[in-house]
């Protein structure tokens, strides 16, 4: 039964976990806080810290949406 444990598979989940933990975190965390930012923003009217705003969120979003795709892929492949 030792023998079937993959050591290299375990010693790579070992950071690619938290490295995926982080980019998901950090892409969702950027889409709350342009949202709410670039809301904020536009209530005030001033348009030009609205429009950065909702690009950071489009850019979080656009991250967070490569990385889930990404780990489909991952999850789908046959190796």
């Amino acid at each position: 039964m030792i023998g079937a444990v993959d050591t290299e598979a375990l010693l790579e989940l070992v950071w690619v976990a938290p490295l995926a933990v982080l980019t998901v975190t950090v892409a969702w965390g950027l889409v709350i806080r342009g949202t709410t930012l670039a809301l904020e923003a536009r209530r005030q009217g001033r348009s030009v810290p609205a429009a950065l705003h909702a690009l950071v969120a489009v850019a979080g979003a656009s991250l967070f949406i490569a990385a889930l795709a990404f780990g489909l892929l991952i999850m789908l492949s046959k190796d």
